[in-house]
């Protein structure tokens, strides 16, 4: 079973520098790698993305307690 994770990043060619443009975008990993475009959420701004990927990591979370307890 591959390794999820999530990354909250600059999305490429934005310049990241100020936090409240939308440069930001949450990709989802698995094994450290992208393996679907469609696991990218971009034009957030640092807050949206850091929310978002605080909200997937959560899930994540919730799924693996009901698939240990089950």
């Amino acid at each position: 079973e591959p390794e999820i994770s999530y990354e909250v990043r600059v999305k490429p060619g934005r310049a990241g520098i100020d936090p409240e443009e939308p440069d930001w975008e949450v990709v989802e990993l698995e094994d450290g790698e992208i393996k679907n475009n469609a696991d990218i959420y971009d034009n957030l701004t640092l807050a949206e993305a850091n929310q978002i990927s605080g909200m997937w990591r959560q899930k994540k979370k919730e799924a693996e307690v009901r698939e240990d307890s089950g």
